[in-house]
């Protein structure tokens, strides 16, 4: 039965007849939600219904968008500013004349809608989510999950690969059905309308997510926040979760401060200290931690402002020569920043890092889990160089040290750093990753 029929049954049918199919087609059976007891997800009005989804932006939202376009106004900058102070005007001027006269956001809708899409009401909150099944039975069901200011377009290249391998150089024993969600507030899920959409509590909807689909045995792959809400799954549905493969399981520990009370001070000029990388690093999370709605206005109301925010963290957090152009194509990067611009998301989406400070026990927004149990499920920590927000500090995750903190919180079968790549990885270096996952998997099988 191929993915139309499937379609077709879900909208007719509910949810009932949606998971029978599922049931023929994949050969595994059905099984009832099962979230941690002391968690219970608040029943959404739609109950459980999984609606065929496609997008499909109003003409109105386009037409406004070159109109507020073709006013912009730019902020003044230094001649030698380069990236230092934010977003390169001169790089900034160019993709907004793109964005205005060339890119064709029809024709990146088209391809987005080539995948089967979905919404579901988990807790609250219409889900949208990716769910591309491959014509293998005996496919993996996995759960891939990014983080901001990313999408769903983060695993767009490796969707194919990933469902159908054989034509990917892969194997057939290397195909995998992908569930892709929209996080709560992010891209085309619906908006939280009251507080607390932290990250466990988005990790007890994915388990939700992937019980409803009917799926008895699953595995999980995380970027960013997808690290810990990955991390977090695994730690609530160890009965169903098989294996997870995280971007990275972190770093060595920061080495200690040397006392240096006594000694004089350096006779070399001081270059930038730690503290200052830090800030420069790490200071948009302070804003979106504390204050995302004073932020979001910006965001909402001028396209611009909103490609300014988001493209400096790709810029930032990619591995390349000071070219960002030469991981990505302006047609990949204003794709996914249409994705916040269309769905008025710019704020919805911050607010997950004033949640995660905000829960009980947070101290800091950070995609990793609270260490309160280590993850016994087999777990594959694929990192790349440049992931880490620290391209003028690399940080070290490829080391004793390393591996060492890492199975301090995971059961680690397998532990790699990539030669190149950086925060997006799948959709950076979608060969590498795409090797790294299919290792592993292939010794958790």
């Amino acid at each position: 039965m191929n993915s139309s029929h499937v379609r077709r049954l879900s909208a007719v049918l509910g949810v009932a007849a949606f998971l029978a199919v599922v049931q023929t087609a994949n050969g595994q059976r059905a099984r009832k939600p099962n979230p941690p007891a002391t968690s219970a997800l608040t029943p959404g009005p739609a109950g459980t219904a999984i609606v065929p989804f496609k997008i499909q932006v109003p003409n109105a939202v386009l037409t406004d968008l070159k109109r507020r376009l073709s006013q912009a106004r730019f902020a003044d900058e230094f001649p030698d500013a380069g990236w230092d102070y934010g977003t390169n005007l001169v790089y900034l001027k160019s993709l907004v004349d793109y964005w205005r006269d060339k890119y064709d956001w029809r024709a990146q809708e088209k391809r987005l809608n080539e995948f089967d899409q979905f919404t579901t009401n988990i807790d609250g909150v219409d889900i949208h989510f990716i769910h591309q099944r491959s014509k293998n039975p005996n496919a993996m069901p996995l759960l891939l999950l990014n983080g901001w200011p990313s999408s769903i377009i983060e695993y767009e290249k490796v969707i194919g690969p990933l469902t159908d391998p054989v034509a990917h150089r892969g194997r057939a024993e290397d195909s995998f059905h992908v569930v892709i969600p929209s996080m709560p507030g992010f891209g085309f899920s619906g908006k939280p309308r009251e507080r607390g959409y932290n990250p466990e509590r988005i990790a007890r909807m994915w388990v939700e997510l992937m019980a409803r689909l009917g799926y008895a045995r699953y595995a999980v792959h995380g970027s960013d926040w997808g690290n810990g809400i990955a991390t977090r799954v695994a730690l609530d549905d160890p009965s169903h979760v098989m294996a997870i493969h995280l971007a990275g399981c972190g770093a060595a520990p920061a080495a200690p401060v040397a006392n240096t009370r006594d000694q004089a001070p350096p006779t070399s000029a001081p270059g930038p200290n730690s503290a200052v990388n830090a800030a420069h690093n790490l200071g948009y999370q302070e804003i979106q931690s504390t204050k995302p709605q004073t932020l979001g206005q910006g965001m909402s109301d001028s396209p611009v402002g909103l490609a300014s925010w988001i493209i400096e963290k790709w810029y930032g957090w990619s591995d390349h020569d000071g070219d960002l152009e030469k991981v990505f194509t302006k047609d990949e990067l204003l794709t996914n920043v249409m994705i916040y611009w269309v769905t008025n998301s710019g704020a919805s989406s911050a607010r997950i890092y004033y949640e995660s400070r905000h829960m009980d026990g947070g101290l800091a927004p950070t995609p990793f889990p609270r260490p309160q149990s280590r993850v016994s499920v087999r777990t594959g920590c694929g990192a790349f160089p440049s992931q880490y927000d620290r391209r003028g500090d690399r940080v070290n995750t490829n080391s004793v040290e390393a591996r060492k903190a890492a199975e301090a919180r995971y059961n680690v079968v397998h532990f790699t750093t990539m030669p190149r790549g950086g925060h997006f990885p799948a959709f950076e270096q979608p060969e590498l990753w795409l090797d790294d996952i299919r290792a592993f998997f292939r010794t958790v099988r």
